[in-house]
């Protein structure tokens, strides 16, 4: 017989717990009236607290949360920046006519003369 049978066999705490069970658990009606009457007193002194919502926050403010805050906002405007630094200042290598048919029109005034036309 191991241990835990013993212990419940001979029912020592058992009255220790029933008598737990049958105390209601609650604080007591002084303890209530003094917290009720510290509420009432510092409700009276700030009448401001708690009148208006608080006014929520706009998109920006919330997608500047959801994306991660400065940081992931920095690396953000970072690689967005890059990336159009990139595709705006071609590199001299690709200017020549058999890369033009890879070239982005971001200029078309460049595009029309690597096509040798008149437009």
């Amino acid at each position: 017989m191991s241990m835990s049978d013993k212990d419940q066999a001979e029912g020592g705490l058992d009255v220790f717990f029933e008598a737990a069970r049958a105390q209601a658990p609650g604080p007591s009606p002084d303890l209530l009236a003094r917290v009720l009457a510290d509420a009432d007193a510092t409700r009276q002194a700030h009448p401001t607290v708690g009148l208006a919502p608080a006014p929520r926050p706009g998109i920006a403010a919330r997608l500047y949360r959801l994306l991660g805050g400065w940081p992931a906002m920095a690396g953000l405007v970072t690689a967005a920046l890059t990336g159009i630094w990139i595709g705006t200042a071609l590199p001299e290598g690709l200017v020549g006519p058999e890369e033009a048919t890879y070239l982005v029109d971001i200029t078309p005034e460049m595009a029309f003369d690597l096509a040798g036309g008149e437009f």
